[in-house]
């Protein structure tokens, strides 16, 4: 098996926060699920400090610990899911409009059909 090098490495992160970042855009992906998978990889996307992508995400990410989203929303129990509910729908009505348009950013920079390079520069 051949090693990947580091800049693959940086390019599969990329195209993979670029296809979560779709899928949330088509509806396919919950926008808080999307941010909480998104968030460590940008983390590791060798983004710029400061990246306002990242940023935006990241601020959805910080309000998600101790809720049921992601992988983790199986392992609650249907009660504890239930009783959260209103917490989450208000926090889906207050992360969207953060979020959305960051994740339209990172689709269109990482995305399947994206007309950047790895390094983030638009390609000629």
């Amino acid at each position: 098996m051949e090693k990947m090098s580091h800049a693959e490495y940086i390019e599969q992160v990329r195209q993979e926060a670029g296809n979560i970042a779709v899928a949330a855009i088509a509806g396919e992906l919950d926008v808080l699920d999307a941010c909480w998978f998104l968030g460590p990889l940008l983390a590791q996307a060798e983004l710029p400090a400061g990246d306002p992508d990242s940023s935006a995400i990241g601020e959805v990410c910080s309000e998600l610990d101790c809720l049921p989203v992601g992988n983790t929303r199986e392992l609650w129990s249907l009660e504890a899911r239930e009783s959260l509910a209103p917490q989450l729908e208000s926090l889906k009505n207050w992360a969207s409009p953060l979020a959305m348009p960051a994740m339209q950013s990172v689709a269109m920079r990482f995305g399947p059909n994206n007309s950047f390079k790895a390094d983030g520069f638009a390609a000629a």
